[in-house]
């Protein structure tokens, strides 16, 4: 754990990076996931919650239904939001962890009104990107270090509950991951006309507001 005189670093457990790692390569486009926290260490992060998501090479939606369902059930567990609901994580199908300008729109629509929120990104080859947003006094940004607490690996790789977890992320990633194919374009090649998603590409494309984030997005304040 990290102490209080450290400076700010985002922190996984072995079973959260390995599942973030999981995700990363399970699949050819970006997958989001809410980082569970540490009861009393914030930016400790010991389990990514996956929801039911649209997902392309340079997006994720979530589903408004299914983020509900999280706070619900979340709720009914005693698990308050600053501990699932502050930490965005997400991942980049390629090398490059350099935020783009829909993760950007999007941390600053979603996330904004919250107290503090974190934005992490995972890219295939092991890079990762943090930044941690606070509100408080005059409010600031600052980027932060990712690290991996080793200590309880061991114990963890010779747990039935890692064979366990593995199915689990396999079964979450097949049932709540759907990717989505779009064309930006006026038209699709054979003619037919273009997805919802796809006219929503085109207004990231051209800089005007976006309807997709709009509707899709959920209020985690």
């Amino acid at each position: 754990m990290p102490r209080d005189l450290d400076p700010p670093r985002l922190v996984f457990t072995p079973r959260a990076w390995l599942k973030w790692q999981f995700l990363c390569h399970a699949g050819p486009t970006e997958i989001g996931a809410f980082g569970l926290c540490h009861e009393e260490h914030p930016l400790v992060v010991e389990d990514l919650l996956v929801v039911k998501q649209s997902t392309t090479s340079v997006s994720v939606a979530f589903d408004d239904t299914a983020v509900a369902d999280l706070f619900d059930e979340s709720a009914d567990a005693g698990i308050p939001p600053h501990r699932f609901a502050r930490v965005w994580l997400h991942t980049h199908p390629g090398a490059s962890v350099t935020p783009s300008g829909v993760d950007e729109q999007t941390f600053k629509r979603v996330f904004g009104g919250c107290d503090w929120a974190l934005m992490g990104i995972l890219g295939r080859t092991g890079r990762t990107y943090a930044r941690l947003r606070f509100n408080a006094g005059p409010g600031g940004a600052l980027e932060i270090a990712t690290s991996i607490d080793w200590s309880h690996w061991p114990e963890y790789a010779t747990s039935q509950q890692f064979f366990d977890d593995i199915d689990r992320w396999q079964t979450e990633f097949d049932h709540l991951v759907e990717p989505v194919s779009f064309f930006p374009g006026p038209a699709q090649p054979d003619g037919k006309p273009q997805s919802s998603f796809a006219r929503d590409f085109d207004y990231w494309l051209r800089g005007d507001d976006h309807p997709f984030l709009t509707r899709n997005t959920h209020d985690f304040e």
